[in-house]
């Protein structure tokens, strides 16, 4: 305090002369009259001061922060629509007659969207119709045939008992001994009956084929049914539908184009389910490790606005090319009615996130042997710390713990982020000031 009074005073010889009288002749610069050291009690020399400043290190120091930090994954990538579905018509070898929608419109599921030219298919619909008419009237003349025929069996089969019982009676009477028969009528009861079973028998067949006449005239009226409903399922599809809702992407055709079942009409989306397929190196992969992870999306046709979204898969396969593995990712609903698909966007997938963190300067940190230090600057000595890093960033890093510390300490610690890759623990060290709000004196470089 005294030098620093003395170096500022308006006379500084008499200042000077009058202390060396004060200490017995000393000179300014430590010695006395006759060259010997000599210093002031109760403080060091001039010669101790320079050595202690030559023997420390100049550094600057810095307090651990409290905030928010993130670790995340960042890429580039398209938005797009989750239901994208094309437009075929199931029907071929027809012209458009009308398209009724356009590129922007939005439709309903079952809306009209294409009319194709139906000439054809009314005409095939008519023909299946008459086709059908014959099959039910053969299936008809069928029946009518098998009730002829199971009458005329009815007759035969009692035509066929009667003879057979005069044929058992004649049977009897000659086995009992009563010859009242002629030879002629044994014969002629004889022939009846055989000729009456084999009537019989040859109706049998005739009602057997008939029934199968009509199992298959029945087959036929059903496959003729099947054809009629075909013709007038495609004559229903000569107007192609909106097999989903959403908006009209694309439209591919004209009127007029003779379409084919592999000709695309249109392109159908809905902007209400949004996704986006990332690509990530494998490497990753260490960090991005499931579903679940919250993704941000920021573009450059939005500025201003962040929407998020939320992994929903990842790939189980690198593509061999390139490296990379697909990540697909569902935008939330607030990005519905804003966001465009093909919209080309920023994209961030937080793995780590913690709200209360305490952040480092990454200057502060020392690498050594595969572990994290830091030196503090306490009394004058550098003091090295080992501690467990968390989250990172570009420019900061979380710390969970602090090896022999508890987090009471943790915000009171002066860190060096300046000169620390020169010192070693128990090194002195002096701190540099700093230049303050109020225009203190600029601080020492370090």
């Amino acid at each position: 305090m005294v030098l620093r009074a003395l170096r500022g005073s308006v006379a500084p010889t008499i200042a000077v002369a009058g202390l060396m009288t004060f200490t017995g002749g000393c000179a300014p610069d430590g010695t006395d009259a006759k060259g010997e050291s000599s210093s002031i009690p109760g403080r060091p020399s001039a010669s101790s001061t320079e050595s202690n400043r030559s023997n420390s290190t100049l550094v600057r120091v810095d307090t651990l922060r409290r905030g928010s930090i993130r670790t995340a994954v960042d890429v580039s990538c398209d938005i797009e629509a989750d239901h994208l579905v094309s437009v075929f018509s199931k029907v071929g070898n027809s012209y458009i007659d009308e398209i009724l929608v356009d590129e922007g419109d939005q439709v309903e599921e079952g809306q009209p969207l294409v009319l194709l030219n139906v000439d054809d298919f009314e005409i095939e619909v008519r023909r299946r119709e008459a086709t059908m008419k014959q099959r039910k009237l053969a299936e008809a003349q069928n029946a009518l045939s098998q009730r002829e025929t199971a009458a005329r069996q009815r007759a035969q089969q009692a035509q066929f008992e009667r003879a057979r019982a005069d044929w058992e009676r004649v049977q009897e009477a000659t086995q009992g001994g009563v010859d009242v028969f002629s030879d002629k009528e044994m014969l002629d009861l004889e022939k009846a009956y055989q000729s009456a079973l084999a009537e019989l028998d040859a109706l049998k067949l005739t009602a057997e084929r008939t029934i199968s006449d009509g199992e298959f005239a029945v087959l036929e009226t059903e496959s003729a049914q099947i054809e009629l409903e075909a013709a007038q399922r495609d004559l229903a599809l000569a107007t192609v539908r909106a097999p989903v809702s959403g908006v009209v992407a694309d439209r591919m055709v004209d009127p007029g184009l003779l379409v084919s079942p592999q000709t695309q009409l249109l392109t159908l989306m809905d902007p209400r389910q949004l996704i986006s397929h990332l690509r990530i190196p494998q490497e990753d992969l260490l960090v991005v490790t499931g579903p679940g992870l919250p993704v941000e999306f920021v573009f450059d046709a939005l500025p201003g606005h962040v929407f998020t979204g939320q992994v929903e898969a990842i790939n189980p396969s690198v593509d061999p090319s390139s490296g990379l593995v697909r990540v697909r990712v569902r935008l939330a609903d607030d990005a519905v009615g804003v966001v465009r698909p093909g919209m080309y966007a920023r994209a961030r997938i937080i793995v780590e996130s913690r709200d209360d963190a305490y952040l480092l300067n990454k200057r502060a940190v020392v690498h050594d042997d595969g572990r994290s230090w830091f030196f503090v600057a306490d009394e004058g000595v550098a003091r090295r710390y080992e501690f467990a890093p968390g989250a990172s960033t570009e420019h900061d890093v979380e710390v969970r713990s602090v090896v022999d510390l508890g987090d009471a300490a943790l915000e009171s610690l002066a860190i060096i982020h300046v000169g620390q890759d020169r010192l070693r623990d128990g090194d002195a060290v002096r701190v540099a000031e700093t230049v303050t709000e109020s225009g203190a004196a600029p601080s020492e470089s370090p």
